[in-house]
């Protein structure tokens, strides 16, 4: 079978705040990333794994600890960022190092795609954070999410969503840049054995089960299979949402508010994104 994995930083164990060092967040990053596919591997021995690189520009990742036969999609930017490379053939998703959407007490680092633009995004009128966001596309591609990992919070938001998944927690925040985290080997041996419990699953029940199961539930089947579609992106500044709103087929309903609405995953996904770019030009003003 066919793994993606959609990597992040913010629910690693250990990291505190964006202002660790590169190397220290690599290392955790690539440890953690390590982890889950031994899990996989321990229950599914011939898995075929696609890794998408997600935090920042997506050059976390050392290469050489990774088993030299996964592949990995790197760089930025991409149109399709966290879930660059995922296709029909994935037969399911792993979420590693995800954190709470923005506005979360107590969050690792809350954000949702930009901490520095974006201030709540909604799908179909209900908030969500990155995890939602990412499963609208691959939810229609059949693809079950099977497992997350992250920090308390993370895990308690999307598991309302997503209750048949597996999720590991990581660490507990008390703040946004402060936290009681597990040490490193700790985090890797739940995330490996929740990874291996997460494949068992979906060996047994099969891929097609798991991707229905997802979508049962009024909230669920509202925001991952209403078709079309409505995302809205509220931003911490009106001038951040002045530039989005050239964005075309975009509608401004407030002076911090923009929504699109699509048929197609794929076009609400590269609005979010330009949604993201508006922001940073903001921030260069």
């Amino acid at each position: 079978m066919k793994y993606f994995i959609s990597l992040d930083m913010e629910g690693i164990a250990g990291l505190v705040s964006w202002s660790e060092t590169s190397q220290e967040q690599r290392e955790l990053m690539t440890g953690e990333t390590c982890a889950t596919i031994e899990g996989i591997r321990s229950v599914d021995k011939e898995a075929a794994i696609l890794i998408a690189d997600s935090h920042s520009r997506g050059q976390n990742l050392l290469l050489d600890r990774l088993p030299q036969d996964v592949q990995v999609v790197r760089g930025y930017p991409r149109p399709l960022y966290m879930v660059e490379g995922a296709d029909a053939t994935c037969d399911a998703a792993l979420f590693v190092g995800y954190h709470a959407p923005i506005g979360t007490r107590n969050g690792s680092m809350d954000h949702t795609y930009s901490s520095a633009s974006i201030y709540e995004v909604l799908a179909n009128g209900h908030v969500v954070g990155e995890t939602e966001l990412n499963m609208v596309l691959l939810a229609r591609l059949g693809i079950p999410f099977i497992f997350g990992s992250g920090d308390e919070q993370y895990c308690g938001f999307s598991q309302q969503f997503f209750p048949h998944a597996v999720f590991v927690t990581t660490k507990w925040a008390t703040g946004r840049y402060s936290q009681r985290t597990l040490m490193p080997e700790a985090s890797k041996t739940l995330i490996r054995d929740g990874a291996a419990n997460a494949t068992r699953q979906l060996m047994s029940r099969g891929r097609t089960t798991l991707a229905d199961e997802q979508l049962q539930g009024t909230v669920q089947h509202e925001i991952l299979a209403t078709s079309p579609s409505t995302w809205t992106v509220r931003f911490l500044t009106t001038s951040a949402c002045d530039v989005a709103a050239w964005i075309p087929g975009s509608r401004r309903s407030g002076g911090r508010e923009l929504s699109y609405t699509s048929a197609d995953p794929i076009e609400l996904y590269r609005f979010l994104m330009s949604c993201t770019v508006a922001g940073k030009y903001d921030k260069d003003l």
